[in-house]
C-alpha cells in the first residue's frame, strides 16, 4: 500500500511512510528517501541525522478525497564542518503550509474568477490565495510540455483590481496551464525559448499571442514551423510563409 500511495503522490526521491485517514481526509506522513544529501556551506555529503521535523503540508486532492501530508524536513549536522542544516525539498518551499503544484493549482483559479470565491471555494482565507500567487509570480515555471503543439502565450493580470501581471503559456489543445513567467521582456522570453530546445520549438504548431508586436520577430524566430495567431487589437493570423510573400 505505501508503495503505491508513493507512487499516487509522484514526487521523485519522496516515499509515503504512513497513512491515516480522518473523514473526507488522508493524511501521509512523507519523506524522502535518499538517506545523504549536501551541505549548503561545504557542499559535501553527510549523513549525519541531528532531528526530524514534522508538519503538515497541503496538497492537491486525489478525486474527492483532502489530501495532507505530514512531511519530515530532515535537520542534518555535517560530517565535515559540523554546522547544522535542513535539507531543501523540491515540492514545498521553506514554511510554506502547501505544496508547489497546490499553489499553481489555486493560481489558475484566479483566471477565470475572483479572490473571494477562490478562497471560499478551497476553504482558504483571502491572505492564503495571495500568498499562493504570489509564490508562483515569482518564479519562471513549466510543466510537462513534451507533447505540445498548441500553445497561447498571454499577458495577464493575474489578481483582478491588482497590477499583478505575468507572462502565462497555455497548452490549447487541453486548456490547461503548462506555464509562467514573471515578466514579459525580449530577454526573458528568448531565455524560456532556449531552455525548451529544438525538437519541443519544431513540434509546436500552433501560436495565438494576446503581446504586441515587439514580440512577434521574436515568437517567428524561435517556432519556424509554427502558424501565429495574433488577438483582433494585434493584426490578423499571420505565419512565416506569409510574412514573406
Amino acid at each position: 500500500m505505501k508503495r503505491e500511495l508513493t507512487k499516487i503522490l509522484g514526487f521523485p526521491g519522496v516515499i509515503v511512510t504512513a497513512k491515516e485517514t480522518i473523514d473526507n481526509t488522508f493524511i501521509l506522513d512523507v519523506e524522502v528517501e535518499c538517506q545523504t544529501v549536501i551541505c549548503p556551506t561545504c557542499n559535501q555529503l553527510s549523513d549525519r541525522l541531528h532531528q526530524n521535523h514534522w508538519y503538515l503540508v497541503r496538497d492537491i486532492n486525489w478525486g474527492e478525497k483532502e489530501i495532507i501530508l505530514r512531511v519530515n524536513r530532515r535537520q542534518f549536522k555535517c560530517n565535515c564542518c559540523a554546522k547544522p542544516f535542513s535539507e531543501e525539498l523540491d515540492f514545498v518551499g521553506k514554511k510554506k503550509k502547501y505544496t508547489h503544484r497546490y499553489a499553481r493549482f489555486i493560481a489558475e483559479q484566479l483566471f477565470n474568477n475572483d479572490l473571494g470565491n477562490v478562497a471560499k471555494r478551497n476553504n482558504l482565507t483571502q491572505y492564503d490565495v495571495k500568498s499562493m500567487v504570489t509564490q508562483i509570480t515569482n518564479e519562471t515555471f513549466f510543466l510537462d510540455i513534451k507533447n505540445l503543439k498548441r500553445l497561447e502565450i498571454d499577458e495577464i493580470n493575474i489578481i483582478k483590481g491588482q497590477e499583478i501581471f505575468k507572462t502565462v503559456f497555455i497548452d490549447l489543445d487541453t486548456g490547461k496551464l503548462v506555464g509562467v513567467s514573471q515578466e514579459t521582456r525580449k530577454k526573458i522570453l528568448e531565455k524560456i525559448f532556449n531552455a525548451w530546445g529544438n525538437d519541443i520549438l519544431e513540434q509546436i504548431e500552433e501560436i495565438r499571442m494576446n503581446l504586441s508586436k515587439t514580440y512577434q520577430t521574436i515568437i517567428e524566430n524561435f517556432f519556424p514551423k509554427a502558424i501565429i495567431v495574433v488577438n483582433q487589437f494585434n493584426g490578423d493570423n499571420l505565419s512565416k510563409s506569409d510574412q514573406k510573400s
